[in-house]
């Protein structure tokens, strides 16, 4: 299968948009994960993250803030990752997102290795600044694992400009200042061209034009993902909306209901 930055980057060159969908590892029996990732293949949703829990979760809402903490109880550990992540890596180009610290405890380089080995084919760490990225970079090339750099809003130019010449298969361009999940908090309105996200997307097409950008962080609706594709952005990362639908023994028609609305709204901003 390709990687999840080639399939990213296929799609932009056809004019197609893209969803990824957010998934915390850990929260539901592991065929019944496995189950809700085919519907997800099934509906045409285009990659995976799978969330690895961490008790410090900074970037993240109640939502995920929640499952983490649900997962931790249940003893998701390392090992359950690396059990799972093959499988899903067979249905959906997969990258997984946790925190520094999980990457430094137990040494950046095996665990690139680890999960490389497994079929992941990035990594999205929502702490790690662009200065102390190249200790991620600088494994890809023995892993072939992508290190997925955050643009935030506040970001002034020359800082954009640096994480676009480094971001590997995407880059995660935060849509708010706050965190992850449908809250109270500032969410920049798509709908017109405001000077954050309009000047990011502008200064990341400059410094590399083929570059794919998914807006992330509140995305919910389809009007989210119409108005981020007409502001230029390739697609969207979609998590808390999905996470809060999930239950161990709960209907996943929800899920698929949500991912359809969703995959349609791309389709017709393509159109």
């Amino acid at each position: 299968m390709p990687t999840l930055g080639e399939t990213l980057a296929g799609r932009r060159r056809s004019g197609k948009g893209s969803l990824l969908a957010y998934l915390m590892g850990g929260t539901l029996p592991r065929e019944r994960y496995l189950e809700a990732v085919d519907r997800l293949t099934a509906i045409g949703v285009t990659g995976l993250e799978v969330g690895f829990p961490f008790s410090d979760p900074i970037a993240e809402g109640p939502v995920i803030q929640r499952a983490a903490t649900e997962a931790l109880s249940r003893g998701f550990h390392w090992a359950d990752l690396l059990d799972l992540v093959p499988e899903t890596s067979r249905r959906l180009p997969t990258a997984v997102m946790t925190y520094l610290n999980v990457f430094e405890h137990r040494g950046i380089g095996p665990s690139l290795t680890e999960i490389g080995a497994q079929g992941v084919s990035a990594v999205i760490v929502p702490d790690l600044p662009v200065e102390e990225a190249d200790v991620f970079r600088n494994e890809r090339g023995r892993t072939g694992v992508d290190t997925v750099l955050l643009a935030s809003p506040g970001a002034p130019p020359t800082r954009v400009k640096q994480i676009a010449r480094r971001t590997e298969g995407f880059l995660y361009l935060v849509s708010r200042y706050g965190t992850t999940g449908v809250t109270n908090e500032k969410a920049l309105d798509p709908s017109r061209p405001t000077p954050e996200l309009s000047g990011i997307l502008k200064e990341v097409r400059t410094t590399r034009p083929r570059l794919p950008v998914l807006v992330g962080f509140g995305v919910s609706r389809p009007e989210d993902v119409r108005r981020y594709r007409t502001l230029g952005a390739d697609g969207v990362v979609v998590g808390s909306a999905f996470q809060a639908l999930l239950g161990p023994g709960g209907s996943l028609k929800p899920l698929e209901d949500l991912a359809g609305d969703l995959v349609h709204a791309l389709e017709v901003s393509d159109g």
